[in-house]
């Protein structure tokens, strides 16, 4: 759903979050949200770029500074998650 949200965002339309997460920064190809946080920073970023056949090409890159042992942990445990969340996300843009 964030990965939809972020899409419409970049054709024009307003919202105040994606996903929960505040957006951050915002130019015609790219969206970036995220939040700060005493254990962890994380930022999201959605990029489109347009390819010669038409279509588009999504990525999605996931950055995050790790403060202290919790935001160490938190990210091993969520990480494999996230990166099949992201996988579906991504196949289902192309299907």
């Amino acid at each position: 759903m964030a990965l939809r949200n972020g899409l419409v965002r970049l054709a024009g339309l307003k919202a105040a979050n994606i996903g929960g997460f505040p957006v951050l920064s915002e130019c015609e190809d790219q969206i970036v949200v995220g939040f700060d946080d005493s254990h962890l920073d994380f930022r999201l970023v959605i990029r489109v770029e347009p390819q010669s056949t038409g279509l588009n090409q999504v990525s999605i890159a996931t950055l995050v500074d790790r403060h202290n042992a919790l935001g160490r942990t938190y990210i091993a445990v969520v990480t494999p998650f996230h990166k099949l969340i992201v996988m579906r996300m991504l196949r289902s843009l192309a299907s």
